[in-house]
């Protein structure tokens, strides 16, 4: 197998248009801490890519009896890239993870710990939190509330902890939570066949039908969009937020295609849209938390990774994927064991 082939299927399995959430939840939490966008930042910017770069790299080894279900393209990816390389960039994502939180501060140092847990127990056969209803999507959540906790800790030095005289940042950070763990119970819906063979249970799992658990999704997504005008309007938050609330009709508008979505095409592209309402949204929060230049640059740059990531189709959630077919997976779950490198 040539490298290039490696290497592209290996980015195709980190997802790079999923890998922005976390990065800019970091920024928000900055900018909620009144930390200058300086080297600092960026770095935890980073920190932030690798996090969701290396759970991608991850997942791709351990789901391999859903994936083959699911998104069937995604097992020939596996098998283009090699297990060996793609453990490889676990643990290369974790080192990473480790030396730039070191450099940051001591709270990035010990949330590192946190986030290796993360990492490695949401689908690792050992915890395989995933497949636990609610801990799964806290689990899950925690990819963007973690990395706004993060950035809301940011200090003038390495060892110093931020106080805060209100709670809004308290309110972000827990509207973050329930914002994503909806985005959670949206995501697990196109994977409805997959997981109820794997023996998932998912809270999309545990309805008696796929169309229920689209039922289900968008309340819940409607509620948390909902919420967040409420939340701006009952606080100290500046009113200018008023202005993200507004993805509530695109995101709304999606989950209603999923209620009328019947094949696994029409699923899978609800939750592609998905996610730029998710990157748009999180983009207007940190505008409206920072109205500068630097924070509409952000914003603007996530958005074109994800279009650039989709004009070139690197992603093994993309269409073409759903119809092919990978290689045999074990009844066991636990895939293929060959190093390809």
């Amino acid at each position: 197998m040539s490298r290039m082939a490696r290497f592209h299927a290996t980015v195709e399995l980190v997802r790079p248009r999923t890998l922005l959430v976390s990065p800019l939840s970091y920024c928000v939490g900055a900018a909620v801490a009144g930390h200058p966008f300086d080297v600092t930042v960026l770095l935890g910017v980073i920190v932030h890519i690798a996090a969701p770069l290396a759970a991608n790299a991850h997942n791709a080894v351990t789901d391999l009896v859903e994936d083959g279900k699911n998104v069937p393209g995604r097992l020939t990816l596996v098998g283009t890239a090699g297990v060996g390389l793609l453990r490889r960039t676990v643990y290369a994502g974790l080192g990473v993870m480790l030396v730039l939180s070191l450099v940051i501060s001591l709270a990035q140092s010990l949330l590192w710990v946190f986030s290796v847990f993360l990492v490695l127990g949401y689908s690792s056969p050992r915890w395989r939190l995933k497949g636990r209803p609610v801990i799964g999507m806290a689990v899950f959540s925690m990819a963007v509330t973690e990395p706004y906790i993060a950035g809301a800790l940011l200090a003038d030095s390495w060892g110093e902890i931020p106080r805060y005289d209100s709670c809004e940042p308290l309110l972000i950070g827990a509207f973050l939570f329930c914002w994503y763990f909806a985005k959670g119970i949206m995501k697990n819906v196109p994977d409805y066949a997959g997981d109820k063979a794997a023996g998932l249970r998912t809270i999309p799992a545990l309805m008696p039908s796929q169309h229920s658990a689209a039922w289900a999704a968008a309340a819940a997504t409607t509620v948390v969009y909902a919420a967040f005008p409420v939340l701006v309007l009952v606080t100290g938050l500046p009113d200018r937020l008023l202005t993200a609330g507004l993805m509530a009709v695109p995101a709304v508008a999606n989950m209603a295609a999923m209620v009328r979505a019947r094949t696994p095409l029409q699923y899978n592209l609800v939750g592609q849209r998905d996610m730029y309402v998710s990157v748009v949204f999180l983009g207007l929060l940190l505008f409206g938390l920072r109205p500068t230049p630097g924070s509409a640059l952000i914003g603007l740059l996530a958005v074109a990774v994800m279009a650039g990531s989709d004009v070139f189709g690197m992603d093994s959630r993309a269409s073409r994927h759903l119809d092919r077919t990978g290689p045999t997976v074990p009844a066991a779950g636990k895939g293929s064991q060959r190093d390809d490198a």
